[in-house]
C-alpha cells in the first residue's frame, strides 16, 4: 500500500506546471486582446487631443468676449 502511495505522490509531483501548447495558447490570447485593444487606444487618444482643442478654442472665445466687454474692441 505504502509503494503504491508513493509512486503516486511522485507522479504528481512531475505534473507541476505547464505545457508549451497551454502557454501558446494564453500568449495568442493575449495577442488578440492586444490586437482589438491597441486600435481602440488610439482612437480615445485622438478624441482627447479633440476634445481638449476645442475647449481650449471656447476658452479662447470667452476671454476675447470678457476683453471686448472691459475695452469695447477686440485686441490686436
Amino acid at each position: 500500500m505504502y509503494r503504491v502511495f508513493e509512486r503516486l505522490s511522485k507522479k504528481v509531483r512531475q505534473e507541476k506546471g505547464f505545457t508549451l501548447i497551454e502557454l501558446l495558447v494564453v500568449i495568442a490570447i493575449i495577442a488578440i486582446l492586444a490586437a482589438i485593444a491597441i486600435p481602440q487606444f488610439a482612437a480615445y487618444r485622438t478624441r482627447s487631443y479633440n476634445a481638449a482643442a476645442e475647449s481650449d478654442l471656447r476658452n479662447l472665445k470667452t476671454n476675447l468676449e470678457a476683453f471686448y466687454v472691459d475695452n469695447q474692441n477686440y485686441p490686436y
